[in-house]
């Protein structure tokens, strides 16, 4: 696969784990607000966009290390 196509690809999925991520966020939001008693389920939304935003920050470093080369 060419570089620039990689980068590319690299681009719309961490675009898309952008919108997945603001969802989470959204829903974790509305379930703090509304059910502030479900604090598993808070729990889970906040490790589920955790792990979200380490992918975005995973994607970004190597599109850095990739443009620095």
């Amino acid at each position: 696969m060419a570089e620039g196509s990689q980068q590319q690809q690299q681009q719309n999925t961490a675009q898309q784990l952008a919108q997945a991520l603001s969802r989470i966020r959204k829903v974790q939001s509305q379930v703090e607000l509304n059910a502030p008693g479900q604090g598993e389920m808070i729990n889970m939304l906040r490790e589920a966009g955790d792990l979200v935003w380490g992918e975005i920050e995973r994607i970004q470093q190597q599109q850095q290390q990739a443009t620095n080369n």
